[in-house]
């Protein structure tokens, strides 16, 4: 006979396959909200409680522990991913203290009705010495921000501070090696970033599905955020989390759930874009980047009479690169020599083309490395980069690619 239907009682516990996680800002620390919730693509999820307790020393005629007092309760984990596209921007913003904005751009397009051209304007004397871009409609661009600009025709591919006046941007003298009132190529773009570091507070609820009851973690902040780009790796994403409290509960608070995103996995073959230190790319191959976003000093405060935190520190916003690429030249040893700062650039998208380009706006280099490990090897050379704040304010920036 033809057996059908499928066999009950099989698990020996809750698996892991079951287990959704998802999230939600708080609009209000530490108060779970009720609305949408979105789910989580992930690879592990550790958060859990972590209580403190203290057994005073009390003197006894039994050689044992006095009994365990109850000190303390918050909640420490991370999250772990395969990065793509939008998935992790929310957490993103929350290291970053700021909001992923829309994509804003200018392309050159002579063919257009009407066309779209523009030039550059160098050490305009009407600009107090500055380079000037000119001839666009700037009027949606802040005041002051930093821009990727890619024109390829005049071989300039960077990304830049600027001030925007009179519908012009300017930038420092210098900026462009191009003479005055050259065109921006056909096809050039010029783009802001999506994302600066800023001075915005975000905390977050989450909540982890497991045998029909949801773990519910509140007053969440996200702590680091680390990004990891090497050769033969898929691109991974740890999200290092520390919250309040966490609840048991049998109610579904969530008014709806938006499903995971679906935009594909990023790759660091044909999806690496490429790096830059100081606009120059090493001369060898890339072998790994690390992105570091962190909070620096931050931390709970506690008290007497309930179990969580009465509230959060968010502490300083830093940001941190590690590079390693095959040695085959000086040039970015004479450059930490020399004390040389600037933009530093790494970018990966997925195979629709749509990703990033992470930037440390003002970057230095520090403990340049060239170890040799052994006979018949290739040496790899690693450099470290600090992000110091550009004049101004800003540290670390997110360009979108591809849309």
């Amino acid at each position: 006979m033809a057996y059908t239907g499928a066999t009950t009682g099989y698990a020996a516990g809750a698996e892991t396959n079951t287990s959704a996680v998802d999230y939600a800002l708080e609009t209000a620390y530490n108060q779970a909200p009720t609305g949408a919730y979105q789910a989580l693509r992930y690879t592990d999820f550790t958060l859990d409680v972590n209580e403190t307790e203290t057994q005073p020393d009390e003197i006894n005629d039994i050689p044992e522990m006095a009994q365990s007092v109850l000190t303390g309760r918050t909640t420490q984990g991370d999250q772990g991913g395969i990065l793509s596209a939008v998935t992790y921007e929310d957490l993103i913003a929350g290291v970053m203290g700021a909001d992923f904005s829309p994509t804003n751009s200018v392309t050159i397009n002579s063919t257009a009705t009407p066309p779209i051209s523009g030039g550059y304007s160098i050490k305009n004397q009407y600009h107090s010495g500055n380079d000037v871009i000119t001839g666009l409609n700037f009027s949606t661009f802040p005041n002051v921000g930093f821009v990727n600009i890619q024109d390829s025709q005049n071989n300039i591919n960077g990304v830049y501070k600027y001030i925007n006046n009179n519908n012009g941007l300017e930038f420092n003298p210098g900026t462009f090696s191009v003479p005055d009132a050259t065109k921006l190529g056909d096809g050039a773009k010029i783009t802001l970033a999506n994302i600066i570091n800023g001075k915005i507070g975000k905390t977050f609820t989450f909540r982890k599905a497991l045998s029909g009851k949801w773990n519910i973690f509140t007053g969440t902040m996200v702590n680091q955020v680390q990004i990891s780009l090497a050769k033969g790796q898929p691109a991974t994403v740890k999200i290092d989390l520390v919250g309040s409290d966490m609840s048991v509960s049998d109610t579904d608070i969530a008014a709806s759930v938006t499903p995971r995103t679906t935009t594909p996995l990023i790759d660091t073959v044909e999806g690496f874009l490429g790096c830059s230190i100081f606009g120059k790319t090493p001369a060898g191959c890339i072998q790994s980047a690390t992105i570091t976003l962190s909070r620096d000093g931050s931390g709970q405060d506690t008290g007497m009479g309930h179990l969580g935190a009465c509230g959060i520190r968010f502490g300083s916003f830093k940001a941190a690169m590690e590079i390693v690429y095959l040695f085959r030249d000086y040039a970015q040893f004479l450059d930490w020599q020399s004390g040389k700062t600037g933009p530093v650039t790494v970018g990966v998208q997925g195979n629709d083309g749509i990703g990033y380009q992470f930037v440390v706006l003002n970057g230095i280099i520090r403990n340049p490395k060239t170890p040799i490990p052994g006979k018949n090897q290739t040496v790899q050379a690693t450099v470290s980069i600090t992000a110091n704040p550009a004049p101004g304010g800003g540290t670390f920036g997110i360009f979108r690619t591809g849309n």
